[in-house]
């Protein structure tokens, strides 16, 4: 695990001196009784009794305004496309820090947004003059025992790995190594184990939230807030300081299939892809695989981490024999292969966003050609495909979670990358017209950790049937909106 900075080494670097205990006055109380009025707690569970002072020192937060050393580093996140200014940044170490940063942002009348890892494609985890929460000092992992493990929300994937992976153990995460557990798993998050199973929120088992009055919500008493959090829960009601999953035994070894196809023209494009959906329509649940074109060269990513590979390669003969070249790598050590995939660490200016949700190559078909001479048109776009599917349709986490999608087993992303900030008109105008394809053609279902700000009907697209329920949780949670950008959940 990267080493964490003590509250006093940060104040060193930050060229601050120490702040001793500070108390901050909280809310009205009188207009606070109004609000209970108004709104109960989920499932009718009381309301703790609302903090009428908080005490709490520079070991729990710090908060740093534009003139402060470290600021800028504190404010940013991965995509370069976005340069939003804060007013506050509120460092924090505890949840009782997290508590004073809320109570803050209620004195000076600002929004807030929350920073854990950084990686929103449309930097909603940092809105220009709001009060930015910034968690990345929050990334303790605690077990409580041989299969249940607690995160605090900035745990990094790569940190996760390092530390499950010696026990033998892993959730169904994702691959980007500097990505934070909190906005994958609270918008749902998928990866090579989610077909075997679920999606990263649906081994969430507790979790521990600071709500929009500053007070600690827990799960075990609220069961509707972990319902939301299993996949409504970006920054939509408060700041989760505490994630608890349940594990499950890390397989023993990992294979990969890289296969690819060069200077394709829409023919042998759409030979691929239907053979690509052919094959994935019947995938093992230990098996995954991405349909990936970038440029003219179409890469099929296949793993699988069930022995016996000789016999799993049989399965999509088909693609191999259409191949330009093959790649096998068998049986290898599983914290190795996930450091491939881990990805670059650098910000970089990039768009990328859903694509849709498919059930199959029918949903899709008669625009793909129109896609692929997009896609090729530009050099540094790129079309994805995923499998989803497997134990994701289980429909037991169905009922459990805010995640609408189950039944698509398909989900696609589109990507751009370009390398400075003056190109960035030409991509973002391709890309709009892509998106564009797939919106005439009826494609609406949109998974919400791959956001795009020009997505007509965000509500349903991300939520789908369950976005009027979060609505009624937003506003018991957050009655003053104060978690609130652009596509946040609406009060009801």
């Amino acid at each position: 695990m990267n080493k964490k900075l003590s509250k006093r080494e940060f104040l060193k670097l930050a060229g601050m001196s120490s702040l001793g205990l500070i108390f901050w006055q909280c809310y009205d109380a009188k207009k606070e009784e109004t609000k209970n009025e108004v709104a109960e707690d989920l499932e009718n569970n009381s309301n703790p009794a609302h903090i009428e002072k908080l005490e709490f020192s520079d070991q729990d937060v710090q908060f740093l305004t534009r003139n402060d050393e470290k600021f800028d580093e504190l404010r940013k996140g991965f995509n370069k496309r976005f340069d939003n200014l804060p007013k506050i940044v509120a460092l924090c170490f505890t949840t009782k820090g997290v508590q004073a940063a809320v109570q803050k942002a209620k004195e000076e009348k600002l929004k807030i947004s929350v920073k854990s890892g950084g990686h929103s494609f449309e930097a909603f985890s940092s809105s220009s003059d709001s009060l930015l929460i910034n968690l990345s000092q929050m990334n303790q992992i605690n077990w409580l025992d041989d299969e249940k493990v607690v995160l605090q929300p900035a745990c990094l994937l790569q940190e996760i790995y390092a530390d499950f992976l010696p026990k033998k153990r892993i959730i169904p995460a994702g691959s980007c190594g500097t990505v934070g557990i909190a906005g994958l798993a609270l918008g749902g998050g998928y990866g090579f184990f989610s077909r075997k199973y679920g999606l990263t929120c649906d081994n969430l088992t507790r979790i521990q939230l600071v709500d929009g009055n500053g007070e600690i919500q827990n799960s075990d008493e609220n069961p509707e807030l972990l319902w939301a959090c299993r996949g409504g829960g970006n920054g939509n009601f408060g700041v989760v300081t505490e994630l608890e999953f349940k594990t499950h035994p890390a397989p023993d070894s990992f294979s990969s299939y890289r296969l690819k196809y060069r200077n394709l023209n829409v023919d042998r494009f759409m030979e691929l892809i239907r053979a690509w959906f052919s094959y994935t329509s019947d995938l093992r649940k230990e098996a995954f695989s991405a349909f990936v074109l970038n440029g003219k060269t179409l890469t099929v990513l296949i793993t699988n981490y069930q022995k016996n590979s000789r016999e799993f390669e049989s399965s999509f003969a088909e693609l191999r024999n259409l191949a330009d070249e093959y790649k096998p790598t068998y049986n290898q050590n599983l914290a190795a292969a996930l450091k491939r995939y881990y990805g670059r660490r650098e910000p970089l200016y990039f768009k990328n966003a859903s694509a849709g949700l498919y059930k199959g190559i029918q949903d899709i078909e008669e625009i793909l050609p129109q896609v692929f001479e997009k896609v090729i048109s530009k050099s540094g776009m790129i079309y994805q495909i995923n499998t989803l599917g497997g134990e994701i349709n289980n429909l037991e986490f169905e009922k459990n979670s805010a995640y609408p999608h189950r039944s698509f087993p398909y989900l696609s992303e589109l990507q751009s990358y370009w390398d400075n900030a003056s190109q960035g008109k030409s991509f973002l105008e391709k890309f709009e017209e892509i998106q564009q394809l797939f919106h005439n053609a009826g494609i609406s279902a949109q998974y919400r950790n791959y956001p795009d700000i020009n997505f007509p009907n965000w509500e349903t697209a991300y939520f789908g049937k369950n976005y009027g329920k979060l609505q009624q949780i937003k506003s018991q949670l957050d009655p003053e909106d104060l978690f609130h950008f652009e596509q946040s959940v609406r009060k009801s």
